[in-house]
């Protein structure tokens, strides 16, 4: 169990020192800025946007992970012929899906190069298209997870 809330320490730190790594913008005054002026400009607004909503949820992710955790050691408390082992699988589920979010969010963070391809505005503009849809996918597999955690925590037996 304590490696557990060891992995969710370091998870949270690396998302910390992540975000902050992304959020410099080296040889830039300000970054991007709130008004995109150009192509590339936009692209990063669009990439960064998926960004922040995923990272606004990443608090309620991991809570859910602790609130199913939980549910889970309470249910495997009581005697085998009262365990719901349906809501048990559900669960574990879930729980995985949500550990597999988190993971995306951290790994496309880690990934991801704001000042990648600056030279050559074509590959720049591809390269966000990618960044763009690939944080897409992290987002949506972050509210999906919630989604359905809460959907399934609210009807626990």
């Amino acid at each position: 169990m304590h490696s557990k809330i060891k992995l969710f320490v370091m998870a949270g730190v690396l998302t910390t020192l992540a975000c902050n790594d992304a959020a410099t913008d080296k040889g830039r005054a300000d970054g991007y800025g709130d008004k995109p002026q150009t192509k590339v400009d936009s692209l990063h607004h669009e990439v960064m946007e998926g960004h922040d909503i995923g990272m606004a949820k990443m608090g309620k992710l991991r809570k859910s992970i602790a609130l199913i955790q939980q549910q889970q050691d309470s249910i495997q408390k009581l005697p085998a012929a009262k365990q719901d082992q349906t809501y048990l699988q559900a669960l574990a589920s879930v729980k995985e899906e949500l550990t597999n979010a988190d993971k995306a969010m951290n790994d496309w963070m880690e990934g991801y190069k704001v000042d990648s391809a600056t030279q050559n505005e074509a590959q720049r503009i591809e390269y966000l298209k990618s960044e763009r849809d690939k944080v897409a996918i992290v987002k949506n597999k972050i509210l999906s997870s919630i989604q359905r955690a809460d959907s399934l925590l609210a009807r626990q037996p």
